[in-house]
């Protein structure tokens, strides 16, 4: 009768690991699936927000925020 309890427990065992193993694996992320791009250099492309460009001097807005960031709160 022990060894009946002890097989049957072990399989009721293994389907609990099977069934957890759903919800607890870990999906490729997202980057893994696509192929790696060309690295880029010199920062953000034209037209970006984020471009940095020298030679154009600030906007009155940009100035202002710059003070902003400068000073602190």
């Amino acid at each position: 009768m022990a060894g009946l309890i002890r097989r049957v427990w072990r399989e009721v065992y293994a389907a609990l690991q099977a069934y957890g193993a759903i919800y607890v694996s870990v999906a490729r992320p997202a980057e893994d699936l696509a192929p790696p791009a060309a690295p880029r250099r010199g920062g953000p492309p034209a037209g970006h927000p984020e471009r940095l460009c020298p030679e154009v001097a600030l906007s009155p807005v940009e100035r202002a925020l710059n003070r902003q960031l400068e000073t602190g709160p």
